[in-house]
């Protein structure tokens, strides 16, 4: 049974070492900050607890949305505190988790953004339906979707 886990351990290290994070995969493998991406819209952008303690991509997302023409990219009040999805967390901490996505929305109403984006569809569910339960009228966008519109899209 050792050398069977030591195969799957070596097998998943294999992998590991050749998998990315989108925002780092194309500024520090590919080199590239500016992808011709063509966003006219306010944004705020939630740095996601997963990004920010596991994989660490730091500014690597924001260095990209930067670059996007015509976006209006307004800093998050408190953005790296913790939307309150989790995974489960929401599930087993359901009060917990609403009064943590409640001080999140109040943080991107302050903003005056259209948008809200982000790397992780679990947060930008959470955090959209909070924003459409309150009929605010702000979006969500996962940061590859922004990434990839151009002229003469929406």
């Amino acid at each position: 049974m050792t050398n069977v886990r030591a195969a799957l351990a070596a097998a998943a290290e294999a992998i590991a070492a050749r998998t990315w994070e989108l925002s780092e995969f194309l500024v520090d493998v590919l080199g590239v900050t500016d992808v011709g991406a063509y966003f006219p819209h306010r944004v705020t952008y939630h740095p996601t607890c997963h990004s920010l303690r596991l994989l660490r991509v730091g500014q690597r997302p924001l260095q990209l949305l930067r670059a996007v023409e015509g976006i209006d990219l307004v800093d998050l009040p408190d953005a790296e505190q913790c939307c309150g999805f989790g995974g489960t967390f929401a599930l087993k901490n359901p009060a917990v988790s609403s009064a943590m996505l409640a001080d999140k929305i109040a943080a991107v109403r302050r903003t005056g953004a259209e948008y809200t984006a982000a790397g992780d569809a679990s947060c930008l569910l959470h955090i959209g339906g909070g924003l459409a339960r309150l009929s605010t009228g702000i979006g969500t966008r996962h940061l590859a979707e922004i990434l990839a519109t151009t002229r003469g899209e929406p």
